[in-house]
């Protein structure tokens, strides 16, 4: 038997460079429905649609359309800075994405979105103190973004305000009961208070 040939290099090349084209298109459509839909007034109805799953897996496509909807932006340039911190932070280059979203903020510095995204950002590098004001800045923006609520939660635990910490997370569960997480902060913030209270 003889080995199949190899792809040619140049078509897997074009191949890849059409999907990714494809791929493009696609997230503009859907970003453009997203701002449809936000403009439209619908995050309400999710937001309600969300406070009422009966499940984890009732409040799934009800959070994905909700974060849609909450990150949603007129402006190709922020969603580009977007896209290119989500890179950073994949690639696990923190300064790049916290720099990205500086930008981004420049821009707009009314979207909670961008304050709620740099917030998890320092959270994840270690500055509780920062995450905890950009949390607490997308929540004035919009006090909705259930995102925001929980990354006010982790700062708080972070910072050993448990009381805070479990106050945060509740409201967090208020507006999205089945948010991923939420429950075992509770229940960390709780034991960590309980622990420090007997010491």
């Amino acid at each position: 038997r003889r080995p199949a040939p190899l792809p040619d290099t140049g078509l897997a090349v074009l191949a890849a460079e059409q999907a990714a084209a494809a791929l493009d298109k696609l997230s503009a459509l859907l970003h453009s429905h997203a701002l449809d839909a936000r403009g439209a007034g619908l995050l309400e109805p999710l937001m309600l649609l969300l406070g009422a799953a009966g499940s984890a897996a009732d409040s799934a496509a009800a959070e994905r359309a909700a974060l849609a909807l909450l990150a949603a932006h007129p402006s190709g340039e922020v969603r580009e800075l977007m896209r290119a911190s989500e890179r950073s932070v994949e690639g696990d280059d923190l300064l790049a994405a916290r720099g990205a979203l500086d930008e981004a903020l420049d821009i707009d510095a009314g979207h909670a979105e961008l304050f709620a995204r740099r917030a998890a950002v320092h959270l994840r590098a270690g500055r509780p103190e920062a995450g905890l004001s950009d949390a607490r800045d997308a929540l004035q923006r919009d006090a909705r973004h259930f995102a925001a609520r929980t990354l006010e939660g982790s700062a708080l635990r972070e910072l050993r305000r448990y009381d805070e910490a479990v106050d945060a997370f509740e409201a967090a569960l208020r507006l999205h009961p089945w948010a991923p997480g939420v429950v075992p902060n509770i229940f960390k913030a709780e034991r960590a208070r309980r622990i420090l209270g007997n010491a």
